[in-house]
């Protein structure tokens, strides 16, 4: 019995030990690490926090967004037989990017917080391309969508396929995207378990299309095919589908920054 006793006082001490709260004196440098999950716009995140200071303290992950997928039927407004009437064309989402974030506590007796860092990931943000081939074989990699005028040399601005017959573009961000924030609760929890609420902004710069573009160049007096950025501006061809396109592009070169909304779920280690 006296063992016994003995035990379940042993673990009842351990227990308020792996509960017990910290002070502000506990908070040194690097001296507890906690590990949280996370939940929301950037989307699904894991990390590790350390404390830098009381007032102080970084986190560094990653997060990424489920590779949704989007299809729709697209008329490419040619009567040319080399192309089809329309063309399924699927777009992929390719958010995932680590980051470093900087924590700082200006109140003692609050979790409210400043953050600043950034977020690092491919540039490459959404991904567009047909689902099959636009083109017959033997035009695969010649063959492409005007989205100038083909009146003069000057006007005409073609996407061409690469050589499987498949039009791939690329709506690209900065890869390396700065962010700034408030929020609630402490990376490091005072308790074993704690609850972070982080709102703030990714800046993307300005977003871009690219895709393999043939044109005229002015300075080499020659046409030129390379992997590039679309310029809403050479987008002259009359068609709806097109001025849609251009419209797009519009849209996507505006938006800068993004908003982040996010819920982080943490433990202590030690």
């Amino acid at each position: 019995m006296k063992k016994l006793l003995l035990i379940c006082a042993l673990a009842i001490f351990g227990l308020s030990q792996s509960f017990a709260q910290l002070d502000e004196d506990d908070y040194g440098f690097f001296n507890h690490v906690n590990a949280g999950i996370s939940l929301g716009t950037d989307g699904i995140g894991v990390d590790v926090a350390v404390p830098l200071t009381y007032n102080f303290a970084v986190r560094a992950g990653y997060t990424f967004m489920p590779k949704f997928k989007y299809t729709k039927d697209i008329n490419l407004g040619h009567n040319d037989a080399l192309l089809t009437d329309k063309v399924d064309v699927e777009g992929k989402l390719n958010m995932g990017d680590f980051h470093l974030l900087f924590d700082y506590y200006p109140f003692k007796s609050s979790s409210f917080h400043l953050t600043a860092g950034a977020y690092i990931g491919k540039s490459e943000l959404v991904t567009i391309q047909n689902k099959a081939p636009f083109v017959k074989q033997n035009y695969w990699g010649n063959a492409g969508i005007e989205l100038g005028t083909a009146e003069s040399i000057y006007t005409q601005y073609t996407i061409y396929s690469d050589n499987q017959g498949n039009v791939k573009a690329d709506v690209k961000t900065n890869s390396f995207k700065p962010y700034v924030g408030i929020g609630f609760g402490r990376a490091i929890p005072k308790g074993r378990i704690g609850i972070q609420f982080d709102l703030g902004v990714q800046f993307w710069g300005t977003p871009e299309v690219w895709t393999n573009l043939k044109s005229f160049d002015y300075n080499t007096g020659d046409y030129i095919m390379d992997y590039r950025k679309v310029s809403k501006n050479r987008i002259t061809n009359p068609d709806k589908d097109y001025q849609d396109v251009k419209d797009a592009v519009k849209t996507i070169e505006k938006i800068g920054v993004y908003p982040v909304l996010k819920l982080r779920i943490n433990g202590r280690i030690f």
